[in-house]
């Protein structure tokens, strides 16, 4: 049987173990030390430098590889924060119906596979968010053209018809008409 002075001697060098342990071990919410803060802050530094030249696939793109490379949270938060961003402006630009922009901005996000990141629950947007926001850019510009096709504007069908093709490239309904018109287009300048 233990007496009270043994209890109290287990109890202290068990408070004593559990206090040492908290010291030795650094806390989660403490800034990233050395290594992982220049990492971090680099990353960051050449992200931000592409996206202000508006290379916001590139911009991306350094993210993905320093966080496979290093799964730091910093680096998370930061890629997290960027495809936030970039979707924003997507956003924008839909609303204001510049489709061709706004379609190219959802294909970087939905290309570079950030919905895919073991953060992708901490997304405002998913695949399927971003593949219904590509279908309906891709569907206004091919009734824009369509629209600028029946006015026989066809140099602005193909152009808008082309602007689908650099976020919808395998869209055969949009290449047909592009041929389309083209050949029409052809046929009317050898009449001239």
């Amino acid at each position: 049987m233990r007496t009270a002075g043994t209890w109290l001697s287990v109890l202290c060098c068990t408070a004593i173990t559990v206090f040492a342990a908290s010291c030795s071990v650094p806390s989660r919410s403490a800034a990233p030390a050395g290594p992982e803060r220049h990492i971090i802050a680099e990353t960051s530094r050449l992200a931000k430098e592409q996206f202000a030249l508006g290379r916001f696939k590139k911009s991306l793109e350094i993210y993905a590889q320093a966080y496979d490379k290093y799964h730091l949270k910093g680096l998370r938060r930061g890629y997290v924060k960027l495809s936030e961003q970039i979707r924003n402006m997507a956003d924008a630009a839909y609303q204001r119906k510049d489709f061709a922009e706004a379609g190219n901005n959802y294909h970087i996000l939905f290309e570079n596979g950030v919905t895919t990141r073991d953060f992708a629950q901490s997304l405002t947007f998913d695949d399927a968010y971003l593949g219904t926001q590509i279908a309906a850019c891709s569907r206004s510009l091919t009734e824009i053209g369509l629209m600028k096709y029946r006015e026989e504007k066809l140099e602005d069908a193909i152009t808008h018809w082309k602007q689908v093709l650099a976020f919808d490239a395998n869209n055969k309904e949009v290449m047909d008409a592009i041929n389309r018109a083209t050949i029409q287009l052809q046929q009317l300048n050898a009449i001239k």
